[in-house]
């Protein structure tokens, strides 16, 4: 795992605070992007405030990501170094069930994994994080 600073937020009715948060290491189908622009809408504050439920603080809120890739996994062959990428509201998903093997990750059976507030392997969160982030390259564009 990895460190990187972020601006999140600590429960409902906080201010936006500058972090250290985990980030997963780089997998072999994963590219590693350095964000330059992301996306704030009115869902993120919702989440923000717990107003759909419970959240798992701090939260670092953000999809629609637009950036530059740093590093690519060997696997990856439609992305390199500098290309500029832009990330919706997932990140990854199982692979594995009737849904996402007919790239519907969507409707993922196991729950697809959002751009934040779900844990994923190794006990990270794929938070937005406002220097880089890494993101399976099936959910680039």
């Amino acid at each position: 795992m990895t460190k990187a600073k972020a601006r999140a937020v600590f429960g409902p009715k906080e201010l936006f605070k500058e972090t250290i948060i985990n980030r997963r290491d780089l997998d072999s189908k994963d590219i590693l992007i350095e964000i330059k622009y992301c996306g704030i809408c009115h869902s993120d504050i919702h989440h923000v405030r717990a107003e759909w439920g419970e959240e798992k603080y701090p939260l670092v809120p953000g999809h629609e990501i637009a950036g530059v890739v740093l590093q690519v996994g060997s696997d990856v062959k439609k992305y390199k170094v500098g290309d500029h990428v832009g990330v919706g509201c997932m990140v990854d998903s199982c692979r594995e069930c009737v849904n996402c093997k007919k790239g519907e990750e969507q409707f993922c059976l196991k729950g697809n994994i959002g751009t934040y507030s779900k844990l994923i392997n190794m006990g990270t969160y794929p938070r937005w994080i406002f220097n880089s982030h890494c993101c399976d390259r099936r959910f680039c564009t």
